[in-house]
């Protein structure tokens, strides 16, 4: 979960490794460093413990025309504390490296490199790579590409190592197997390879995804792609990226979170426009794609995801058992693979991943594959590995998200699976002779289009919402704990608030069902405890409502979530936070379908977190512990 850049060329190569290494500090910050290459073989390495600001200084104060090539990293630990011995790059005579993974078999070769007389500097499993590699090329003579190829495959685990040698200035080797690798050249930049896409965008937006096994060759006059086990050279296609580099910059917000939760209306039309032209068409009318064809086929579906990807899962659950008859079970990827999974025909297993990426999801879409059953997955990263893996793909538009807490992503992912819902209910509603189903699909549909206007009110800046979402966060800043409670839609959506509270403002948070609070959470209720209710107008209303007077008689805090001209829930609560829906239109239909208000309550719920975060002081885009994407188990 590590950021690695990489980069040989014409360019000054300290604020390129800089700057790359900023965009890619979702990555991982306990630590950073980078290692320099001017064209007569000497390197210089400048790292500290911390964040990039702390070598910063260090890097630029050196003549940036001494040097055409370096590699930088910033660090998520795994093996060894975060300190500056620990930080990468590390060095072993004359090789540097950065490395993203772990190194499971590390003890054998610690082992090995302590029998051969040496001893390691740091207490990571990185360094030890490069004595492999120093063993591999005196011992045969060979020069650091071949050196690289024959001492990868002697370790095991998911890692990607990006090495230099002060005796091959100009080149940069790096081999994957498992932890993403991007790589980027154009003859007027030079060549750049990194974790992610987004350090290459402020250059080309032509990238190039290393598969498993790759490995590749950088200098400023090109870039050579190789397996790595055989040393064969093998092709990789060019993936145009369809996100700008000004996309990156916070424009003007106080942080990256806050304007991801305000680009929320956009993702969502930019998703809509993505599949279809207008609301006029046909509703739920995708263009061919393998995926759509696989789940009007299905018997069953498997949603599987990790973290914030699995909430939406759960979401897609309700969507799909209420506009289809497709029976679906979601479940959390890390304890699916370990599973005896039985697979039943017509079965397809769909992976949520916002990264395509992640570890878990990763494996069991692999191990799906390998049963011969149907694999599809939804992600917003092009050419990711899950992209590839999956035997069908749906890419979200949410464009990049920096924030380490999942907002704009969440969302696209929800409107990914409520429109693959609507796509199947639509098929059924053909078939309905009485014309009820497709009157409700034709209505979903049209609605869809109607959320990005409804959200862009409740985000409004100064709006009853927003106000009395800033209201209800300073007076429970300091509740010694906070429990999200719905039911049907919004209680996978209490599990996601409980989770963005708990991640960006470090206080003790919960979700349940709300049916649940009188099998053991309502012990916990007591003065000095808020009650986070999300109850809109739905069929679930009666039954969640009633819930407050056991919370209310037991001296909790009560913020309420609902529409705004619900009377009752706003007299319960000690704040209500107003959705900007009427629970009647004059055609006696709520102003939105109750299955597509998750679309406004899950802003509503990270914008509270935020704010509570932001009178906390926490660093709320890049919060402790935590690395935006989960590359390792």
């Amino acid at each position: 979960m590590c950021g690695i850049v990489g980069y040989v060329g014409q360019h000054a190569v300290g604020p390129i490794l800089l700057k790359g290494l900023k965009r890619l500090e979702y990555r991982g910050y306990d630590s950073s460093g980078v290692a320099l290459f001017d064209e007569g073989g000497r390197s210089e390495t400048f790292k500290a413990a911390g964040k990039i600001a702390a070598i910063e200084p260090m890097v630029l104060a050196k003549d940036q025309t001494l040097f055409h090539g370096g590699i930088g990293h910033t660090r998520w630990a795994t093996h060894g504390a975060p300190n500056t011995t620990n930080a990468h790059p590390h060095r072993v005579k004359d090789l540097v490296l950065v490395h993203n993974g772990i190194i499971e078999n590390y003890r054998e070769i610690q082992k090995l490199v302590y029998a051969r007389g040496y001893k390691p500097v740091s207490e990571t499993d990185s360094e030890l790579f490069a004595f492999l590699v120093m063993f591999e090329m005196e011992e045969h003579k060979i020069d650091l590409i071949e050196g690289v190829r024959r001492a990868f495959p002697k370790i095991h685990g998911s890692s990607s190592v990006v090495i230099m040698s002060e005796k091959q200035p100009g080149l940069i080797v790096a081999v994957r197997n498992g932890s993403p690798l991007v790589a980027g050249w154009n003859k007027e930049f030079g060549a750049i390879v990194a974790s992610d896409a987004q350090p290459i965008l402020d250059h080309t937006n032509k990238v190039y995804y290393l598969e498993n096994g790759d490995m590749i060759v950088c200098q400023k006059s090109g870039i050579q792609f190789f397996d790595a086990y055989s040393g064969k050279p093998v092709e990789r296609k060019e993936v145009t990226i369809d996100w700008s580099a000004d996309r990156l910059d916070k424009n003007g917000y106080a942080h990256y979170m806050l304007k991801e939760i305000h680009e929320q209306p956009r993702t969502i039309l930019d998703t809509l426009h993505a599949y279809f032209e207008d609301q006029t068409h046909r509703p739920f009318e995708f263009a061919k794609n393998a995926g759509i064809d696989q789940l009007s086929a299905a018997q069953r579906l498997s949603i599987i995801a990790c973290g914030t990807s699995w909430h939406a899962g759960l979401l897609g659950r309700y969507w799909f058992e209420r506009y289809t008859h497709l029976p679906v079970d979601t479940d959390l990827a890390s304890e699916f693979r370990y599973r005896n999974s039985h697979f039943t025909p017509g079965q397809v297993v769909m992976g949520i991943s916002q990264s395509g990426e992640t570890a878990d999801t990763l494996a069991v879409l692999q191990d799906v594959n390998k049963n011969k059953v149907p694999t599809l997955a939804i992600t917003n990263v092009k050419g990711s590995t899950i992209s590839r893996e999956a035997k069908s793909i749906f890419y979200t538009y949410a464009g990049p998200e920096i924030g380490v807490a999942s907002t704009k992503a969440f969302t696209a992912q929800m409107l990914m699976l409520v429109l693959l819902a609507g796509r199947l209910g639509r098929d059924l509603a053909v078939n309905d002779s009485q014309g009820k189903k497709m009157i409700e699909i034709d209505r979903l549909y049209r609605e869809l289009f109607e959320v990005p206007h409804y959200l862009s009110m409740a985000l409004e800046t100064g709006g009853s919402t927003a106000n009395a979402v800033k209201k209800a966060a300073q007076d429970t800043l300091h509740s010694k704990a906070f429990f999200f409670i719905g039911r049907g839609y919004s209680f996978p959506l209490a599990l996601e608030g409980a989770l963005k509270l708990k991640e960006i403002a470090y206080v003790h948070a919960e979700g349940y069902a709300a049916g649940e609070l009188k099998h053991g959470p309502i012990a916990m209720l007591e003065p000095g405890v808020t009650v986070i209710v999300i109850a809109p107008k739905d069929i679930w209303y009666d039954k969640t409502v009633s819930n407050l007077q056991e919370v209310k008689a037991r001296g909790a805090k009560i913020v309420a979530v609902g529409h705004a001209d619900d009377k009752t829930l706003a007299s319960m609560a000690d704040h209500f936070i107003p959705l900007p829906l009427q629970s009647k239109k004059p055609d006696g239909q709520s102003t939105l379908d109750e299955s597509l208000t998750p679309f406004l309550i899950s802003p509503i719920l990270q914008l509270l977190s935020y704010e509570i975060a932001l009178s906390k002081g926490t660093d709320i885009d890049q919060p402790r512990n935590l690395a935006k994407s989960v590359t390792v188990e």
